[in-house]
C-alpha cells in the first residue's frame, strides 16, 4: 500500500497535532488531510533479480538511483536527517513489517510525504505514478510498527481533558469507573494495531501533549477488553481480557495506569460473543458482567467482590437484535447502574436498571450509531457528576454529555482517532 501527499502539510506535523489550542480542531484537520492525500494501491514494480533482491528479507532498504542500482541505505530506524544520504533516494525497497512516512523536508517537517506500507516491495521513484515528485527529494523518514505512529509522530492519539473537567468529590460509587491513576479524571486505554496497550491520561503534559504510558505488548492477543471501576475491592479501576481460547482474564489496576498480576478467571467464554463490565447491576456493592453468547441470551455473572464472579443468571433472550453493548454506569440519575445496547437499525437504546440484576422498560436515545463505529462509555467526562458517552466519526472522537435524565446532548469534539482495523478505545 502506497499513499502520496504532495504539497501540503502533513498529518503528523507536529505545529497543528500537538498544540493545547488546536485540541478541538484536530480531527477536523486529520478529515481534511485524508481527503486531500492522494491514495494510490499498487502491487510492487518488477525489478531484475540482481537488484532489488540486494536489500535483505526483513528489512527497508533506499537506493541511490532509479532500478534500485547505485548505493544502499538500510533504513532501522526513524532518521529526522538523512545524513549523506540526503536527496539522494531514487528508488526503495520494503521487505520490512515497519510502516514509513518519507518527507521532502528534514525533521519530518511537511512538504510532500509518501506512506510506505509493510512489506510493500520494490518502488521505482523516478517515473510512473511518481511523476519525479520524490527523485532525491527525501530529506527524513519516520518507521513505526503502526501506521498512526509512522504519521503522527506518536504511538498514541491525542487526547485530554480540561483543568476544570475533574470529577466533584463524594460521587456515588456507580458513577465512579474509568479512572485508571486516581486523579478524579477519566482516562482511556488504547490498544494500538501493533498490539501494544497504552494508557492515555485525562492530564496533559507541559507541551499540550497527550500523557501516554505503555502498559505492555501482544494484546492483540485478546479478543475483548472491558473495564468498568473496582472489581476487587482495593478502590482502584481494573480490567478484564479475554483470549483467543476463550480464557478470562483479570488484570488489577494498581492505580497508576498499569496492571498488576492477571488472574485467570475461567475458561469457556468464547461461547459468549459479546461482554460488558456493567458495574454493580445486583445493589450487592459488587460490580458485575454482563454477556451476550451466540443464542442471543443475555446473561448476568454476580461479582464476588475479588474479581470472580458467582453463578450466572439468565436476563432475558432476544439480544441477538443488538450488535453492541455498552456499560454508560447510572445514566438516569436513580444511583442504579444501566446499559445501553444498538440494534442492527443504528438506534441506541437506554436500559435502565432496577438494582435487582434486571432492566426497565428501554428508551431511544437521539442520534444514529452507526454499526461500525464503537460506543464507548468511561463515565463523566467533563466533571458535571454525570455520565457521558464517545464515539468516532471521521477522525476525530466526539462526546456526547448525559443529561442525568436518560438522555444526551451533543456532540462536542475532543480528540483525533486512529481508524486502523485492530485499534480498540475504551
Amino acid at each position: 500500500m502506497l499513499r502520496i501527499s504532495l504539497g501540503r502539510r502533513a498529518p503528523g506535523d507536529p505545529s497543528s497535532l500537538r498544540r493545547t489550542a488546536a485540541r478541538r480542531t484536530l480531527g477536523a484537520a486529520l478529515a481534511l488531510a485524508a481527503s486531500m492525500t492522494t491514495a494510490v494501491t499498487m502491487a510492487p514494480q518488477a525489478a531484475a533479480a540482481d537488484n532489488s533482491d540486494r536489500c535483505p528479507s526483513g528489512k527497508l532498504c533506499l537506493f541511490q538511483y532509479g532500478d534500485y542500482k547505485g548505493e544502499m541505505k538500510i533504513v532501522s530506524s526513524s532518521l529526522a536527517t538523512m545524513g549523506d544520504f540526503n536527496d539522494k533516494t531514487s528508488s526503495l525497497v520494503n521487505n520490512s513489517r515497519m510502516w514509513a512516512v518519507a518527507h521532502t523536508k528534514a525533521n519530518y517537517a511537511g512538504g510532500d510525504t509518501l506512506l510506505i506500507g509493510p512489506h510493500n516491495g520494490a518502488i521505482d521513484l523516478t517515473g510512473g505514478a511518481f511523476d519525479g515528485a520524490f527523485d532525491n527529494k527525501i530529506s527524513s523518514i519516520r518507521v513505526a510498527t503502526t501506521e498512526y505512529e509512522a504519521t503522527q509522530g506518536v504511538p498514541w492519539m491525542d487526547w485530554y481533558l480540561l483543568p476544570e473537567d475533574k470529577r466533584p468529590a463524594g460521587l456515588p460509587d456507580v458513577a465512579r469507573f474509568g479512572d485508571l491513576n486516581n486523579d478524579g479524571r477519566p482516562d482511556l486505554l488504547e490498544r494500538a494495531d501493533d498490539g501494544r496497550l497504552w494508557f492515555l491520561s485525562g492530564i496533559v503534559n507541559a507541551d499540550g501533549s497527550t500523557k501516554g504510558k505503555l502498559v505492555g505488548g501482544g494484546w492483540n492477543a485478546m479478543t475483548q477488553l472491558v473495564r468498568h471501576g473496582d472489581y476487587n475491592g482495593d478502590a482502584k479501576e481494573d480490567l478484564y481480557a479475554r483470549d483467543k481460547a476463550g480464557v478470562l482474564w483479570f488484570y488489577p489496576g494498581r492505580g497508576n495506569g498499569t496492571f498488576g498480576t492477571r488472574v485467570r478467571v475461567g475458561g469457556g467464554w468464547n461461547a459468549l460473543r459479546e461482554i460488558s463490565a456493567a458495574g454493580d447491576l445486583t445493589g450487592d456493592g459488587h460490580r458485575d458482567l454482563l454477556a451476550r453468547d451466540t443464542a442471543g441470551k443475555l446473561w448476568l455473572y454476580p461479582g464476588n467482590g475479588k474479581g470472580a464472579f458467582r453463578a450466572r443468571k439468565l436476563v432475558g433472550g432476544g439480544w441477538n437484535a443488538m450488535n453492541k453493548l455498552a456499560a454508560p454506569g447510572d445514566m438516569t440519575g436513580d444511583g442504579k447502574a444501566d446499559l445501553l445496547a444498538r440494534d442492527g437499525s443504528r438506534a441506541l437504546w437506554l436500559y435502565p436498571g432496577n438494582g435487582n440484576g434486571a432492566f426497565g422498560a428501554r428508551k431511544k436515545l437521539p442520534y444514529a450509531w452507526p454499526s461500525d463505529e464503537p460506543v464507548i462509555a468511561t463515565g463523566d467526562v467533563n466533571g458535571d457528576g454525570l455520565s457521558d458517552l464517545m464515539r468516532p466519526i471521521n477522525f476525530q472522537l466526539f462526546v456526547y454529555h448525559g443529561n442525568g435524565r436518560g438522555s444526551i446532548s451533543g456532540p462536542d469534539a475532543d480528540m483525533g482517532w486512529d481508524t486502523a482495523p485492530n485499534v480498540r478505545v475504551f
